[in-house]
């Protein structure tokens, strides 16, 4: 069956997949995220490896967002050892900023600080644990999908994924499974999404038309929340921001 092999995550796949929402996936990747932030929230600030892995990758600007929920006295630790890291690495093109001369080498100047910052801000260690994670779940997915006639025909009846998802799942298929078992897998999940497209296309028809005076009588048919369904189903609920690989 397999190219590549991640560990099974059978549990938490058909759990979150007899939830019925319109990504499973998505669920999966929100749990994940909950523990990256718990994790680096917790104990784990106290740990001088955390805060190595902190100061090389930091988290993208969501995920420093959602920390700041969370406990004060972690962040500030987190964020001493962060910013002085920053400080350091950046000192040398501050003091290039300040010394340079009108023209090209202010220019030259703006565009060091400008790549540095680019650099710093392409990690998220969070983000890293929802795309680690995730690639366990999809593969799962695909690898159940083959070995479990009974997960197929769940599958089969689920309400598809979201975009980003769906082409996840397809390019984790395309690495994992072989040539006969891939064609098939990637077939049925195209009809699971085209129809499950097509579904919530008419469900967010119809809640436009509810609105319409001459339809305000009329039932929702389960339309009312057609318009989140339908964002959900176009960038999901949760996704990593260009992870970083954290050695």
């Amino acid at each position: 069956m397999s190219k590549i092999t991640y560990k099974l995550e059978n549990i938490p796949v058909w759990d979150a997949l007899e939830k019925g929402s319109e990504c499973f996936l998505c669920d999966l990747a929100q749990e994940a995220e909950k523990d990256g932030l718990k994790f680096y929230l917790g104990s784990s600030v106290m740990n001088p490896e955390t805060r190595v892995r902190v100061n090389a990758y930091g988290f993208c600007s969501r995920h420093f967002t959602m920390l700041e929920e969370g406990n004060p006295q972690g962040l500030a630790l987190m964020c001493d050892t962060y910013l002085a890291k920053s400080r350091d690495g950046m000192q040398k093109a501050f003091d290039h900023l300040l010394r340079s001369k009108p023209g090209r080498k202010t220019s030259q100047s703006i565009a060091e600080i400008s790549r540095i910052v680019a650099q710093r801000e392409k990690g998220c260690l969070v983000c890293n644990t929802i795309e680690e994670r995730s690639k366990r779940y999809l593969y799962t997915v695909a690898a159940l999908w083959v070995q479990d006639q009974n997960f197929r025909k769940a599958l089969n009846k689920s309400k598809g994924f979201c975009l980003y998802h769906f082409t996840q799942l397809l390019e984790m298929a395309d690495k994992a499974l072989d040539t006969a078992d891939c064609h098939a897998f990637v077939r049925e999940m195209t009809e699971l999404e085209m129809d499950n497209l097509e579904r919530i296309q008419k469900d967010v028809y119809w809640m436009t038309q509810k609105y319409k005076s001459e339809n305000s009588d009329k039932d929702w048919n389960g339309c009312e929340d057609a318009q989140k369904r339908s964002v959900m189903k176009l960038v999901g609920t949760c996704r990593p921001l260009d992870p970083v690989k954290v050695k």
